[in-house]
Order: structure tokens, then C-alpha cells, then sequence
């Protein structure tokens, strides 16, 4: 019998995607029979007393992350100025949080830990590497996996590690690149992706959508999903405002996390067109399924998630985060959609898609994201020491 592989999932609850893609990997995974998932925050769980963010402003780093980077727009200077922080964050806390990192692994005894967030990987692989050290007796070492979630890398060692021993899986052509240029990779430990992993309710929603009446919609007038991450963002209620001044028939759905605050703001307009504003909500998938359109900011997972379901989409550029910039260019250079900055812009846009309904789709089809069949075969495959097959390409 095929003994059960324990897996530690790190993640963070800086943004969304990287909880989303921890628990897309728990329920793929432990629905084989063959994995057992523990998720771990290790900003939360481990190591909350070494957040420089904390003791500088009395709120976590993640917190400062989600209200003032992501609620409020601020994803230019700021932005880099956390990222700045966060790194000499590790650099001086580096030593201690590797060893709390070591006694949480000792006491897990994971098969494989496997990284879905960045800036944190170089600590995790090296905690492993002195957990792995005190073992005897294992008929297979425990592994380091980085699971990719955005993109590509924003800059060298952010996702990647320059040195030690782990494996890397990537869901993009570009982040396949950059890791097959980094010294610690060779090709047997790059492992590719057909796309980033995506919850599983996406490709069945793709399959056998919902009917639009079960979410109070009209199946004969177009639908416009208005995302901006879990956090949402006061940039919402700006784009709501605009359509005022927008001829259409559209129904625009304002799904605003769990910004409440958001969702309040936009209740209390009185709007000359079909909105619903919907807080946190486990039906996105549903909702993107029966819409005709997806806007927001260009955030990996959701843009993946809208392109999946064969979505056009309209990104906003003014509010893409440093590392975003590249899905912004690929999405534009594989005519897969539009961006834009100014209010004026986005009107723009917006009108062209819906000039017709059913809208006339001017952009490409993307190739199938197959990443939900193709992760638990790579992850027994990187633990059994054998190089999987996968259908990405390059």
C-alpha cells in the first residue's frame, strides 16, 4: 500500500492568491487519497514577533499589505518601499527564523514543504536542509518545492533561491526562463505547468456553469465582473461612478472581498444601471462563468482564473503591483486584452467590448490551464526522485 505524503504548504494572507492557491493545493491534493496537506502561515504562526512592519507601526505586515498597498492604490513607491522593508526584515531575522522554521519541520515531519509565496523561500530551503540533516533511517529525503504564484520573478531571489536544494514549478513561459537560468536548477528540478494553479471550481464552472438566474442575473443582457482581489480597492468605486456616464445595457457585478467598507460605499450610490455588490463569496467562479467581460486589477490568480473560463479582460494598469507589470504585457501581446490608466481609457474600452451582446470577441482563445490534473502527479514525482511529464512547453 502507498503510504499518505504529508505536505507543508506556506503561504501568506498578503493579498489573496497566495491562501487561494494554498487551499486549491488541500483540496486537489487530498482528494487523490494520496496527500495529507497541513497550510502554514508562518507570518502568523511562527514568526509574528520578527515583523519589523509590526513594531514600526503597531500592524502586521500583512495588514499595512492589504489596506494601504492593495485598499488603497498605493502600489508604486510605497509598495516598493514594504517590499524593501520586508527584505532587510529577513536579512536581520534570517538566522532565528530559519531555526523556528527547523522546529516547526522537526516537529511536522513533512515529505515535502512546498513554498506558494515569495521573499520567505531561501529561509524555508534552508530550515529544510537542517531538518533533513538530523534525520536517519528515511527511505526518502523530504523535498523543497517553490510553487510559483505570480508570473514571473520581479527581481533575482525573490521567488528563486540562488542556492541550496529544492525544485521549482512554473506555470508560465516566462517564469521557466528565469528559473532555468538560476544556478541551484538544473532541468530535472524545473517542473512545468500548463498555467498557475487554479482553484478546482474554476474548470468546473467552465465545464457546467451555473445558470445566471441563480445569482439574481438576466441570461439575455451582458454581465460585466468588476474583481479587484480579496481586499477589493477603493478603485471600484471610481469605475462605478464613470459608467453612470456610459451608455449600456450591462449588468455589472462589484464582488468587493472582504472589503466591507467597499461594498457599503457602493450601496449607497444610486446607480442609473443594473449593479449588485457582493462581499466575500465563495461563488466566483459562477460569477465569472456567466459574464461576459472581466475588469480589474492584474492580479496573477484572478486573471488566470477569468482566462480560463475564456474571458476577455480589462486590466487596470494604474493599479498593478510591481511584479504584475509582466502579466499586463502578456496579456496585451497574445491579444488576450485591453488595459488602461485613465478614466477614459476604461470607458474605452469597456464600450468596445460590449458594443454587441453577445460581445464580439476581438481577442485570442488561450491554450487550456491544465494545472489542476497536473499537480499531485509532479509533487509524487518530485518526492519519488523522478522527473514527471507534463504537456507545457516552453
Amino acid at each position: 500500500m502507498t503510504s499518505v505524503l504529508h505536505i507543508v504548504v506556506f503561504y501568506a494572507d498578503a493579498g489573496g492568491g497566495h491562501r487561494a492557491t494554498a487551499e486549491a493545493l488541500r483540496e486537489i491534493l487530498e482528494a487523490t487519497g494520496r496527500f495529507r496537506v497541513t497550510l502554514l502561515n508562518p507570518y502568523r504562526e511562527l514568526i509574528p514577533h520578527l515583523d519589523l512592519m509590526t513594531r514600526l507601526t503597531g500592524h502586521s505586515g500583512e495588514d499595512f499589505y492589504n489596506n494601504v498597498v492593495l485598499r488603497k492604490g498605493r502600489t508604486e513607491l510605497l509598495c516598493w518601499l514594504f517590499y524593501l522593508l520586508l527584505k532587510i526584515n529577513y536579512i536581520a531575522c534570517g538566522p532565528r527564523t530559519v531555526r523556528l522554521v527547523t522546529e516547526e519541520f522537526d516537529r511536522l515531519r513533512p515529505d515535502i514543504a512546498l513554498s506558494a509565496m515569495p521573499m520567505a523561500n531561501d529561509v524555508i530551503v534552508q530550515a529544510l536542509a537542517r531538518h533533513r540533516s538530523g534525520l536517519s533511517g528515511q527511505s526518502a529525503d523530504p523535498q523543497a518545492v517553490v510553487l510559483m504564484t505570480d508570473w514571473s520573478e520581479l527581481s533575482r531571489g525573490v521567488w528563486l533561491p540562488r542556492q541550496g536544494v529544492y525544485h521549482a514549478i512554473c506555470g508560465t513561459a516566462e517564469s521557466r526562463a528565469q528559473a532555468r537560468r538560476v544556478p541551484a536548477l538544473d532541468a530535472t528540478r524545473v517542473h512545468p505547468l500548463t498555467g498557475l494553479l487554479i482553484r478546482p471550481e474554476f474548470v468546473a464552472a467552465a465545464v457546467r456553469p451555473a445558470p445566471a438566474e441563480t445569482l439574481g442575473l438576466d441570461p439575455d443582457r451582458p454581465v460585466v465582473t468588476v474583481l479587484y482581489g480579496a481586499q477589493g480597492s477603493d478603485r471600484m468605486l471610481a469605475l462605478a461612478r464613470t459608467l453612470i456616464h456610459v451608455p449600456h445595457t450591462a449588468q455589472i457585478v462589484f464582488l468587493c472581498g472582504r472589503n466591507a467598507a467597499l461594498a457599503a460605499a457602493l450601496r449607497a450610490e444610486d446607480f442609473p444601471y443594473s449593479a449588485q455588490i457582493v462581499e466575500f463569496t465563495d461563488r466566483v467562479p459562477d460569477y465569472l462563468a456567466c459574464s461576459d467581460l472581466f475588469v480589474g486589477k492584474p492580479g496573477p490568480g484572478s486573471v488566470s482564473e477569468a482566462l480560463a473560463l475564456g474571458l476577455p479582460v480589462l486590466l487596470d494598469r494604474r493599479m498593478a503591483l510591481p511584479q504584475e507589470m509582466a502579466i499586463l504585457k502578456h496579456v496585451q501581446r497574445q491579444g488576450l486584452g485591453q488595459a488602461f490608466s485613465s478614466m477614459k481609457e476604461f470607458r474605452r474600452g469597456f464600450t468596445r467590448h460590449l458594443a454587441a451582446h453577445p460581445p464580439d470577441h476581438a481577442c485570442e482563445t488561450p491554450p487550456p490551464n491544465r494545472s489542476t490534473e497536473e499537480i499531485a502527479g509532479i509533487l509524487a514525482a518530485i518526492h519519488a526522485g523522478h522527473p514527471p511529464k507534463s504537456g507545457a512547453t516552453a
